[in-house]
């Protein structure tokens, strides 16, 4: 039998990773298995146990990672944008009806936050030290007050934000859930406006 290069060992830790990422967002954690995850990435079920411990494990390092690669996404419309527009490109791009209707390559936040309470003390910990990360990064995009209070503008953009996409995903209203996202960049927009 052939040995396996730890390249193509880092490759399948990688599928692996991004496939339970995407389940996460998807289904939430509780509602993630390990045979149909690996089923998923094309591995037996037994290969999972050579790249994590756990199930706690991979969410652990899900959030250690994957969390950062998807504010990448989010973030990228700000670094290309004057500015003045950096906090209305993170707007559009968060709050649009495209990141509404794929769960599953959007925030982890409107995702997962809510039951991410009932996880273990180090999922819990994992993901607060990524959301830090996140306030981190979202307040380069805001206008700069002071310091502290840069900081909790931060904290009240992110959770409506997320309020917004969690809402604007929980209605069976198609007008009403765009009016949701509408109304929250528009506000947020100018609420956040330099003054």
């Amino acid at each position: 039998m052939a040995r396996t290069s730890r390249a193509d060992t880092a490759r399948t830790h990688q599928r692996i990773l991004t496939q339970a990422s995407e389940a996460f967002r998807q289904g939430g954690v509780p509602g993630v298995s390990i045979p149909a995850l690996m089923k998923a990435v094309g591995l037996t079920h037994g290969t999972f146990y050579a790249h994590f411990a756990s199930k706690e494990a991979l969410v652990v390092e899900t959030c250690a990672q994957d969390f950062d690669e998807v504010i990448d996404g989010l973030l990228r419309p700000a670094e290309q944008a004057r500015e003045d527009q950096k906090l209305d490109a993170v707007l559009d791009t968060y709050l649009s009806t495209a990141h509404r209707d794929d769960p599953g390559h959007g925030c982890f936040l409107p995702a997962l936050a809510a039951e991410i309470r009932r996880e273990s003390p180090p999922v819990r910990h994992a993901f607060s030290d990524a959301l830090k990360r996140y306030f981190g990064r979202l307040a380069a995009v805001l206008p700069k007050p002071a310091a502290e209070i840069r900081q909790d503008r931060e904290l009240v953009l992110a959770s409506g934000m997320v309020g917004a996409i969690v809402l604007a995903r929980a209605v069976d209203d198609p007008a009403l859930s765009d009016r949701i996202l509408r109304a929250c960049r528009n506000f947020y927009s100018e609420a956040f406006a330099e003054e």
